[in-house]
């Protein structure tokens, strides 16, 4: 009788919601594996990240939800509000990048990503015949190493295989179908805006194995939906260390076009880079990526020219 009284006083006491109803953090808080302050931190989840509540009622001051990226786990109730009636979409200036379902673009552009996945293969990044790096770069959190095998495949899409996509599609893709859309082949145009960053400051990636010289690290190439925009408007595509030996590009046969009034056609994996969620309008405008890039193109007499034919 204890227990059962127990049960339904927990019952009584906690809050119940819609099953599937979106909630927002309020202030910064830690997506971890448990409903308990013991268990281990999946991510950090920023204030105004929209989250869905898989559970009607909370567990021990605890939240089920699943994240923008896909991951499921237990936020602080305290640190989250949930919403009332439909959900809407987080606004631009908190989250752009960031659109609920509700500013889904399309059903058909969503049936054609979910149909061109393919699951990535890490590979090793191999200089002069020596391993450098392993296929999954030095990370030991699993997301991590999900995330970076994802970044190390160096397979090609059949040129039948690329869903073009507009760029405005693109970074607005939900990030409540991450799972569904990453490691889907594409193509998008845009314009090279800012300039070619080249990887080689700071600490490195450990998708690199913090590697920081230049043959060993990323390019981060910002593309914008017009000419000489700044890196808070732009969608990050990279190129990678393991796929540029098959290709003939350099800075200095991408540099003329950075800023320039050419029409660019970046093809290659999609991917959701969720670890720079707290950079979304300042650094860019989507964690949405084209990442590794698998062929580069330019607009010439109305056609698109392969720069690795140049």
């Amino acid at each position: 009788m204890k227990r059962v009284f127990y049960l339904l006083v927990l019952a009584f006491l906690s809050t119940s919601v819609s099953t599937g109803q979106t909630a927002m953090v309020k202030r910064n808080v830690n997506l971890r594996s448990d409903p308990s302050t013991a268990s281990d931190v999946i991510e950090g989840l920023k204030a105004g990240a929209e989250l869905q509540l898989k559970e009607s009622d909370q567990t021990n001051g605890f939240y089920h939800v699943t994240a923008g990226d896909g991951r499921d786990g237990w936020v602080w109730t305290r640190n989250i509000k949930v919403l009332t009636g439909t959900p809407t979409p987080i606004s631009s200036a908190s989250q752009p990048g960031m659109a609920t379902p509700t500013a889904e673009p399309s059903g058909d552009l969503f049936s054609k990503l979910m149909n061109s996945r393919k699951t990535a293969i890490g590979h090793p990044l191999v200089e002069n015949g020596n391993e450098i790096c392993g296929p999954s770069g030095d990370a030991t959190n699993p997301t991590a190493i999900a995330l970076n095998t994802n970044k190390n495949r160096t397979d090609v899409p059949a040129d039948s295989d690329y869903v073009d996509i507009n760029w405005s599609d693109l970074k607005n893709l939900p990030s409540d179908r991450a799972t569904d859309f990453v490691t889907a082949g594409v193509r998008v145009v845009g314009f090279l805006s800012h300039k070619i960053n080249v990887e080689t400051s700071g600490s490195g990636e450990s998708t690199n194995c913090h590697l920081t010289a230049g043959s060993g690290v990323d390019w981060h190439i910002y593309l914008t939906n017009s000419p000489a925009q700044p890196i808070s408007g732009a969608i990050i595509v990279e190129t990678t260390p393991r796929t540029r030996p098959q290709h003939s590009w350099t800075t200095s046969m991408l540099a003329p076009l950075v800023d320039s009034q050419t029409p660019v056609r970046i093809s290659g994996w999609l991917m959701f880079d969720s670890e720079h969620i707290n950079v979304i309008g300042k650094q860019r405008a989507t964690v949405w990526e084209v990442h590794p890039i698998t062929k580069i193109e330019v607009q010439s007499n109305g056609e698109w020219v392969d720069l690795d034919s140049q």
